[in-house]
């Protein structure tokens, strides 16, 4: 049997036909009367990186710089549209210029780019078909076939959307359903998970992964209008492949057993004594337990909830959460770096740390969030002030703490949008109080200030921008204590018009857990960047510099992302 990554290039060469017979068709009886026309649309996002390593071999002269490398990514999305039908392609490419050297006359690559189980004819590039899908969007059916995004509720139960952000970009291959009935929306889903192979913004040789085919089946029912109601109900069920079968074909997961199975309801309300509410409910069970990597196969539950009130010029949103036992559903899913389920957090994306990262993905947490908003100058200024209060009980795992935590995080914040000023500014102290252990014994708490400020303003015929965030991290007792360390990133922005803007960046931190160096010396990173929009949906950028390590956070997601020290071009173009 073929390994499952040329099974799939097979699969999309074959669907890719298709579709390309299909628009041929579509093209060809564009002519005939009364036909809706034909559109044709597309984008075109490429990457050129040049890569600096500093490492060396012995008997190799440090000036040769070994071990850098240019990396060229390239991604086409393109659609054809007529009347209510779609067809669409995504189509990933990267290839490494000069990743290799030669000792003894013999030509050593730098790294393997292909994990075992790619077939891909030259060691050091590769491409596919990574998405493609047929839709049909009625007046009361939508119908997909192929790749295609999709969430239930507030994502507690299915999640599977991009999040460029972070550089994630996987979808679920299969069929796709929804249909309207009066106030009735039911939708139905059941395929594969697709992930993303070629890395669109960070170094791909960590290595082309094969496909690991994890099916996900869900139903959802909605029912709109009974009253100020809204109702909702889901169930998903999922499947997950053995990642050391790396023979697995994608439908053998209808063929395997149930790993996890989840079912909830959700409610919202709007204008009901002068709120909109939403709650959501769900019952995470894993009969397959033992592959999500637990000794036990106990449910877990997830409950959420948020209140929204418009006093006067203030606006009131209260959000609370109780998540048990649900990240085991991302267990397998997260070593290739995407999740399959992801309920709203709570928390100040902006200033997660690698510490803060393990609250993000407890298996164990409650909390609530309160948020006020005041139109001072309606348009104009907005003051705001946002308490975070958690209960995170998880021990082990990411997180460096020893006994529960009680989590504190006030931020006040500021918007100040005049004209051709404007200034956005947030602060807030956040403490990780750890219980005693037994005896008496204090393990303090983490505590982290921080501050992110954004101004605009006007320079002459010119516009310019400054921005920044600042955090100081104190550590509490560790079993390998860490020293305590700060976090600064700058940058300035002049926009000339015609589309041309010059920005700058620079980074430093002496933070001992990022795996990175900068490249003015070892605690500070400095970069620049030119950027020419010479036409509408077109862009290019050209960026020297270097930039640190860090985890990043964005929609309920986090990811480890790598430094970078090189030049990279990249351009964006619509057609």
């Amino acid at each position: 049997m073929p390994p499952r990554a040329t099974t799939s290039a097979f699969a999309a060469q074959a669907l890719l036909m298709v579709l390309g017979a299909l628009s041929s068709g579509l093209a060809a009886a564009e002519e005939d009367e009364g036909r809706p026309e034909l559109s044709f649309s597309g984008q075109d996002d490429l990457e050129f990186r040049y890569w600096r390593d500093d490492r060396t071999l012995p008997d190799f002269p440090e000036e040769d710089h070994l071990f850098d490398y240019w990396e060229l990514v390239n991604r086409i999305n393109m659609k054809v549209d007529r009347g209510p039908l779609q067809l669409g392609v995504q189509l990933d490419a990267v290839g490494m210029l000069g990743a290799y050297y030669y000792l003894n006359d013999e030509r050593v690559n730098e790294f393997d780019l292909h994990a075992e189980g790619v077939n891909f004819p030259l060691p050091l590039a590769y491409a596919n078909v990574d998405k493609l899908w047929l839709g049909y969007q009625g007046d009361s059916a939508q119908l997909l076939v192929g790749d295609g995004y999709i969430a239930f509720g507030r994502g507690l139960a299915l999640s599977l959307v991009k999040n460029t952000n972070i550089d994630i970009d996987s979808s679920l291959r299969g069929a796709h359903a929804k249909v309207t009935l009066g106030s009735w929306d039911l939708t139905a889903v059941s395929g594969v998970t697709n992930a993303q192979q070629v890395w669109q913004d960070n170094p791909n040789k960590q290595q082309i992964r094969p496909d690991q085919w994890h099916m996900v089946s869900g139903l959802r029912v909605d029912r709109y209008g009974l009253g100020p109601l809204n109702l909702g109900a889901h169930s998903v069920v999922y499947s997950f492949a053995d990642r050391a079968d790396l023979e697995a074909q994608p439908w053998e997961g209808y063929a395997r057993g149930v790993d996890a199975a989840i079912t909830g309801a959700s409610v919202e309300a709007f204008g009901v004594l002068g709120l909109d509410l939403f709650a959501e409910g769900d019952l995470f069970l894993y009969p397959g337990g033992d592959v999500l990597g637990v000794e036990d196969n106990e449910p877990g539950y997830a409950v959420y909830g948020s209140a929204a009130a418009y006093p006067g010029r203030v606006a009131l949103l209260v959000e609370g959460k109780h998540y048990k036992d649900v990240e085991r559903v991302n267990a397998v899913v997260s070593r290739d770096l995407y999740e399959v389920a992801v309920g709203p957090t709570l928390e100040y994306e902006r200033v997660i740390t690698e510490d803060s990262g393990a609250a993000v993905n407890s298996n164990d947490i409650s909390g609530v969030r309160v948020r006020a908003d005041v139109a001072a100058k309606p348009g104009v200024l907005t003051p705001s002030l946002t308490l975070g209060l958690f209960r995170d009980r998880e021990l082990g795992g990411l997180h460096f703490n020893r006994a529960p935590e009680t989590i504190v995080h006030p931020v006040a914040g500021v918007d100040w949008i005049a004209d051709s000023v404007h200034v956005l500014a947030n602060a807030g102290f956040r403490v990780d109080k750890r219980d005693d252990l037994p005896g008496g014994v204090s393990l303090g708490a983490d505590r982290m200030a921080h501050l992110d400020l954004s101004l605009g303003f006007p320079i002459g015929s010119a516009h310019g921008e400054i921005g920044g965030d600042l955090r100081y991290f104190m550590w509490g007792e560790n079993l390998n204590q860490q020293t305590d360390f700060t976090l600064l990133t700058a940058n300035a922005a002049v926009h000339l018009g015609h589309g041309v803007s010059i920005v700058g960046y620079t980074d430093w931190t002496d933070d001992p857990l990022i795996d990175s160096v900068g490249n003015i010396n070892e605690n500070l990173y400095a970069a620049g960047e030119l950027q020419l929009q010479p036409a509408d949906g077109m862009t290019f950028k050209l960026f020297y510099g270097a930039y640190r390590a860090g985890i990043r956070c964005a929609g309920g997601q986090c990811r480890m992302l790598p430094g970078f020290d090189g030049a990279r071009l990249s351009a964006t173009i619509n057609f």
